[in-house]
């Protein structure tokens, strides 16, 4: 009877060992791309548009404080002003009654009246700063070419740094250790697309698959949905 052949383990082996080295090889060039996509979404424009708002923000400031300094200084020289004109008028006509005067309290009534106006003003200002810094990103979003278009790219990128953050968390030591971080993560993130979504479509039309990605992808690092922000809480 021929020898009957058995599993050459060794052989069995060396075959899971080459499957498994392609697939972590296929896995990180994966994240390699998924990295460099985010790298390149949050880069340059992002910076550019903070630069913008904190630059209106500082002129908003340096504005109201301008204008109160003048106002400020304005209303004590009208108050001097008027002062000196009745008494003025006073000793014209020889009146022997003296004028009333501004008081000391009136005048830091009315320094304090002109500083509450202008903090509003100033608010009122910041914000009409902030919105317009942002309707000029919109509007430079919409009209700027997109170069380097990809919707194929696995909209989860940058998740990977925040599996490995969510995995040291330890939550409670009598509960055992989360087993597939990525999992739950990545499905968090899912959903929180597919409900952002539509709503961006509708609020700002006229942009790419990839521009309201990252869009959603920047709300979705502050949202309290991310189980990565509840875990660091």
């Amino acid at each position: 009877m021929p020898k009957k052949m058995g599993v050459n383990s060794k052989a069995e082996a060396a075959r899971e060992r080459r499957s498994a080295e392609e697939s972590d090889r296929r896995q990180r060039a994966e994240r390699a791309k998924e990295e460099e996509y985010w790298r390149e979404a949050e880069g340059s424009k992002s910076r550019a548009a903070r630069r913008r708002e904190e630059e209106a923000e500082k002129r908003a400031e340096a504005a109201a404080r301008k204008a109160e300094n003048r106002r400020l200084a304005e209303a004590e020289a009208a108050a001097v002003a008027s002062a000196v004109s009745k008494t003025d008028a006073r000793k014209a006509n020889r009146v022997g009654a003296p004028a009333p005067k501004v008081t000391e309290a009136e005048l830091v009534r009315r320094r304090e009246e002109e500083r509450l106006r202008l903090e509003r003003e100033a608010e009122a200002a910041k914000k009409r700063a902030a919105r317009t810094a942002e309707e000029e990103e919109y509007e430079r979003v919409v009209l700027v070419a997109n170069t380097n278009r990809d919707d194929s790219i696995i909209e989860a990128s940058g998740v990977d740094e925040a599996i490995v953050r969510l995995s040291l968390v330890d939550t409670d030591a009598a509960l055992p250790a989360d087993r597939h971080p990525e999992r739950r993560l990545k499905a968090s993130f899912k959903a929180f697309e597919e409900a952002e979504l539509p709503r961006l479509k509708e609020e700002k039309p006229g942009l790419t698959l990839k521009q309201y990605k990252d869009m959603i992808w920047k709300l979705w690092k502050k949202s309290p949905d991310n189980p990565l922000n509840k875990a660091t809480e």
